[in-house]
């Protein structure tokens, strides 16, 4: 939509267009990414799971000689995907293309979108930075970037602990003689004696 303003030297032409969102479907909610930041919908090619992630992580896929980390909208939505997620949105990023499982990719559409409320915390970073409406569709705008940045932060959250646990000592045995091993076994308390 284009608007005409008035100076006054007269009338000035000023282009100010409603940008254009990619609108998708994951589970019951319907959501939206910045139409400039998406590369491509594409079925899902087939999937490694990669050991260790989180749930957020749901692993590589191989897309255009291009290895992509592949995310589920899960933690921004609050609700698990009713089908099996069959189709990928690859978002392009200034540190790689990553991509996002969903269920259904509707249109491109202009919308017009409301700032998101603040959080009521202040400190819990949102994914969701507005809302707008399609007909009778409430719509999520999400950040991409903060969607990255969010499961980067899960992803490390995670390493750390699982390097915790690693690193943490160990108890094992123990029973009836009151022997712990910690560690790598060479301290021992033998309390039983």
């Amino acid at each position: 939509m284009a608007k005409i303003v008035q100076s006054s030297a007269g009338f000035e032409s000023s282009v100010s267009q409603t940008p254009t969102h990619c609108i998708f479907r994951h589970g019951s909610s319907w959501l939206a990414f910045p139409a400039t930041s998406i590369r491509q919908a594409l079925p899902c090619p087939q999937m490694v799971a990669v050991p260790r992630t989180p749930a957020t992580f749901v692993g590589l896929c191989h897309v255009r000689s291009e290895f992509l980390p592949v995310l589920t909208l899960e933690a921004v939505t609050g609700e698990r995907s009713r089908t099996d997620e069959a189709i990928l949105l690859v978002v392009d990023d200034s540190d790689g293309p990553w991509a996002v499982l969903v269920d259904e990719v509707s249109s491109l559409r202009r919308l017009e979108v409301s700032d998101a409320p603040e959080s009521p915390f202040g400190t819990e970073t949102s994914a969701v930075i507005g809302w707008a409406t399609l007909g009778e569709l409430v719509i999520q705008v999400l950040d991409p970037l903060t969607v990255r940045e969010l499961a980067v932060r899960e992803l490390a959250v995670f390493w750390e602990q699982a390097a915790s646990r690693l690193t943490a000592p160990r108890v094992r045995g123990g029973g009836e003689l009151g022997i712990r091993e910690v560690g790598n076994g060479s301290d021992r308390d033998r309390s039983s004696r």
